[in-house]
């Protein structure tokens, strides 16, 4: 094998960001990407990023990840939960997942697919990659204290996000070019800005994970951060398609500089 043919055989890694309904703008840059031809070969993802690497890896379309993000609540009286901790259920989530993976099972992705979530009773990070699907994928969005820790095999885990917010190190291995989509900008706000319990959540998170993520920008050899962003709440809903088309817009002003950079 020549040079040539050895440098197309290595592979393209994406790692997706958590950032709650920012996350759609993960789906504008895949989008983009489908239209341009990019291949993806390993992906991994945090929180909502984690929901969208599978959904990606098993073969949906962006409308179909849009729609599913659309059609499911977050803050609905039957899904409060009773005796045990948290507002909201995250067991009560399993049946919209299982509407688009009906298997439950990392065996139909497409892709490998590394999914980050937080052992709350060993304090660790762990990467979900085989076995059972729902489970992992919603406990890596499981943030504290709105959702209840999710239970698998024994163990209680929450948001990815609590450790690592930007899954950059299970692509490493293998992968010869990663590209990082980042949809947490830390910009100055004003104290409107935090005047709800959601949002002075979302904004100690971002601090919290702020130094950590941006050292490993230079792990990747590009890094999509989408602009206008900051003013979507972590689970505000309502602005769905405007994330999804604050991030397609930009990938599409940037994809040149993305496909040098992947062909270099």
């Amino acid at each position: 094998m020549n040079l040539i043919e050895l440098i197309m055989k290595q592979k393209i890694g994406l790692a997706l960001s958590g950032g709650g309904v920012r996350a759609m703008a993960h789906i504008g840059l895949l989008q983009c990407f489908r239209e341009e031809g990019i291949q993806i070969d390993e992906i991994s993802g945090t929180s909502g990023g984690a929901t969208i690497a599978a959904m990606f890896s098993h073969g949906y379309s962006t409308s179909e990840m849009l729609s599913f993000f659309k059609r499911t609540p977050l803050f609905k009286y039957s899904l409060y939960t009773f005796h045990k901790p948290g507002i909201v259920d995250s067991e009560k989530f399993i049946s919209a997942f299982k509407s688009i993976f009906p298997n439950d099972s990392f065996k139909d992705l497409k892709l490998p697919t590394y999914i980050t979530a937080t052992n709350l009773m060993t304090g660790n990070l762990e990467y979900f990659t085989e076995g059972e699907l729902i489970r992992p994928l919603i406990a890596s969005s499981s943030v504290p204290p709105f959702f209840s820790p999710m239970e698998i095999k024994g163990h209680l885990f929450a948001d990815g996000g609590i450790i690592n917010d930007f899954p950059v190190e299970p692509l490493q291995e293998n992968c010869r070019k990663i590209i990082g989509s980042f949809i947490n900008p830390i910009d100055l706000i004003t104290k409107n800005e935090v005047d709800t319990t959601l949002k002075l959540v979302s904004r100690v998170y971002q601090i919290g994970l702020k130094n950590k993520d941006i050292a490993k920008f230079s792990s990747c050899d590009y890094v999509f951060k989408p602009l206008n962003l900051k003013k979507i709440g972590l689970l505000d809903t309502k602005f769905i398609d405007a994330a999804y088309n604050y991030g397609y817009t930009q990938a599409k002003s940037e994809i040149e500089k993305i496909k040098v950079i992947l062909q270099s």
